[in-house]
């Protein structure tokens, strides 16, 4: 009884340690300047998230702009967008991640949208070229979003090599790298080069575009 006492107690306490353990990933230009909004994602060997039908995200609407600008999901997770402006917006992707519209409205009395295909979707407001919101919808990746430090902390041990998104990874938005982590100090450093985006269009065409009105 004392041996087996004696091996739960050796190896219970560093299970129990790395459980409660914080790990930080920091995303960093080209310029040494932190990113904020970048999604880290890697599959974790410990556990596999899945969509809780039951937690739906939400972007809201405010001042004019996506709050927050980007989130990330699970694939089969819903998201809810209310409008919590003045003003009515008309939201809409052209995504092949999900293609949809919710036409001129305000308030939060919207029916949520069901994203059930991997990928990055990519927001717009008919009414106001200056809102863009991004979503990444991952296949059981364990994700976080970046904040303004450029930081993203998850509570399991990250990999040597993760994926990062970020819209100014490319011109269009769309592309994920695969980045080795450098590690100083407890905080492990993944190191990305962004490109200069072009403006916004200045007008809209969504009625001649996939979707009539």
């Amino acid at each position: 009884m004392v041996k087996q006492l004696f091996y739960f107690m050796i190896f219970a306490i560093p299970v129990m340690y790395c459980e409660a353990a914080v790990h930080i990933v920091k995303v960093m230009d080209q310029e040494n300047n932190p990113v904020n909004n970048a999604v880290v994602a890697f599959y974790s060997k410990s556990s596999s998230p899945t969509a809780d039908t039951d937690d739906i995200a939400v972007m809201d609407q405010v001042n004019k702009q996506f709050l927050p600008s980007v989130i990330a999901i699970q694939k089969g997770q819903k998201v809810k967008f209310p409008n919590s402006d003045d003003i009515r917006h008309h939201v809409y992707s052209f995504s092949p991640t999900k293609p949809f519209e919710i036409k001129l409205y305000k308030g939060s009395n919207v029916a949520p949208i069901l994203f059930d295909k991997p990928g990055i979707g990519t927001l717009g407001c008919n009414i106001h070229d200056n809102m863009v919101g991004h979503i990444y919808v991952s296949d059981g990746e364990v994700t976080r979003v970046t904040n303004a430090e450029g930081e993203a902390t998850f509570d399991e041990a990250v990999p040597e090599r993760v994926a990062i998104w970020h819209k100014d990874l490319s011109i269009d938005g769309s592309l994920k790298v695969n980045v080795m982590l450098t590690e100083k100090d407890g905080i492990a450093t993944a190191n990305v080069e962004l490109v200069s985006q072009a403006p916004p269009p200045s007008k809209r065409t969504f009625g001649s575009s996939r979707f009539g009105g």
